[in-house]
């Protein structure tokens, strides 16, 4: 095939953009995998190239579409026969003369947005793999010009956003927590540093599994001072609690404002008419659930993946779920909708702002630390309500960090007394 190319006429600039959909599909060894796009747009005249399979090993490749991350090498045979049996998918879709381009330029998904409006720094990148990766094979073909580029904003919205990634969702599919916004594309004020230490928190309270030691729901109250600049500081007090199990299927935590919506909590979790989760959340607060990578929001795994962002191993090496399946982080608001007239009662979940994530990142730090001193029990009986307390711990935050620089936070921690009627009143 080489040989033949190398006669072909060349003219033009190809983008080659291999990007990770936001889409879930069976992969060959039976676990939902994400696919990957390979989509080369001829830049001067706007159209979507591709290729018809062929009929040998090698051009078998034929479309566009990867259950796995396409190697260098994968991706050099999928340029090679769009070169010589291309084909438009965008527009009036048609088979086109074959031809190689003068110059190929490579990004993909975690490149896509680097260096975005500064060409002049583009002709050294070589972040994206492919870039060398596919350098001296192109060269062979008389193809010199190999770069990287990264992809507009309004390509990535509007063509793979808005018209790529749902075609690949399935009929009927009903649009979950996996489509929310990323925590550091919505938060004002998130890093990737900060994710890195939230995730680490987090991941560390899964591991400890509070909900062996602490009462479901039962408030732990948390004091703090939060210091916004030097001469201005806060006193903060949140209520947290474990929610669920991990043999229940559900479990996280939550946090409220008040005692007494955390109480609510606490009395409809244990005197409810039924044990429905929704129950106790009709009393609102914040909540971090951990979930499955599939319910997971697509920019925060992509971001875990850019960052390396830590997720907790699944207890006991589950054989049935895939790596890094499980104990992924979901961070929301709760807000409950009680339905009038007939209508369904609703939740409302919306992402929280970058104090409150702070809150967590806190309070997962120094529960973590008095369950790994057997400090912070409160599991049984009416034994639960008892007050204990109060502990002192110092714990790391970045919050607002950039670049994984800390300050250090006192945390007073401690079970207040649960005093309520048999009706879940608060008194």
């Amino acid at each position: 095939m080489s040989g033949d190319i190398t006669k072909l006429p060349a003219k033009g600039v190809w983008h080659c953009y291999v990007h990770k959909l936001r889409a879930w599909v069976t992969g060959e060894d039976g676990f939902p995998v994400r696919p990957y796009l390979m989509l080369v747009v001829s830049t001067e005249d706007g159209r979507f190239l591709s290729c018809d399979p062929g009929d040998t090993a090698e051009t078998a490749l034929g479309g566009n579409m990867s259950k796995t991350q396409p190697s260098s090498e994968m991706v050099l045979r999928f340029l090679k026969r769009v070169m010589s049996h291309p084909t438009q998918i965008n527009g009036a879709a048609e088979k086109l003369a074959p031809t190689r381009p003068r110059s190929v330029k490579f990004a993909d998904t975690n490149t896509a947005g680097l260096l975005l409006g500064e060409p002049e720094k583009w002709a050294g990148v070589t972040a994206c793999a492919y870039v060398d990766g596919c350098r001296a094979a192109l060269a062979a073909l008389g193809i010199n010009e190999v770069s990287f580029a990264p992809v507009p904003k309004m390509f990535l919205e509007n063509v793979i956003r808005g018209s790529i990634e749902p075609g690949m969702a399935p009929e009927n599919v009903v649009y979950g927590t996996q489509h929310l916004p990323g925590l550091l594309e919505s938060t004002v004020g998130f890093t990737p540093a900060f994710g890195k230490s939230l995730f680490a928190a987090a991941a560390a309270y899964a591991r400890a599994a509070p909900w062996e030691t602490l009462a479901a729901r039962r408030p732990v109250q948390f004091v703090y001072r939060l210091v916004l600049r030097e001469d201005v500081a806060v006193k903060l007090t949140a209520f947290g609690s474990a929610v669920g199990s991990k043999d229940g299927g559900s479990y996280g935590f939550s946090v409220h404002k008040t005692l007494e919506t955390a109480m609510l909590a606490y009395d409809l979790e244990h005197n409810g008419k039924d044990e429905d989760e929704q129950n106790a959340m009709a009393a609102g607060g914040q909540t971090c659930m951990f979930t499955s990578v599939y319910e997971t929001p697509f920019e925060d795994v992509d971001n875990k993946e850019l960052f390396g962002w830590e997720i907790a191993a699944s207890a006991g090496g589950d054989a049935d779920a895939a790596p890094d399946e499980e104990n992924w982080p979901l961070f929301c608001k709760v807000q409950f909708e009680k339905g009038e007239n007939g209508a369904q009662d609703t939740l409302a979940l919306t992402r929280p702002a970058i104090i409150e994530l702070q809150c967590f990142e806190l309070m997962f730090k120094g529960v973590v630390e008095l369950l790994h001193s057997g400090e912070l029990q409160s599991r049984s009986g009416e034994n639960a309500r008892d007050a204990k307390g109060p502990w002192t711990v110092k714990c790391a935050s970045s919050a607002g960090s950039e670049a994984g620089e800390t300050s250090l936070v006192e945390l007073e921690i401690s079970l207040p007394a649960l005093i309520s009627d048999q009706a879940g009143t608060f008194l």
